[in-house]
């Protein structure tokens, strides 16, 4: 365990377009989220939030 090494960012190139895709939505989502926290909206964080959840747990479309 000691050996394992965490990047932070994977190549494109390494993540399948669809994986890709949802990967792109849910990191706006963040953006989003994180653009309601610092800017104090605790209540419009929380919801948007947990839209970022709903969008995760759609089924995968292959």
């Amino acid at each position: 365990m000691n050996n394992l090494r965490l990047y932070p960012r994977v190549s494109k190139s390494f993540i399948p377009h669809n994986q890709q895709s949802q990967f792109d939505i849910l990191l706006e989502w963040c953006r989003i989220v994180y653009g309601c926290l610092e800017g104090g909206q605790i209540e419009d964080a929380k919801f948007f939030l947990e839209q970022a959840i709903i969008e995760a747990d759609k089924p995968k479309q292959d």
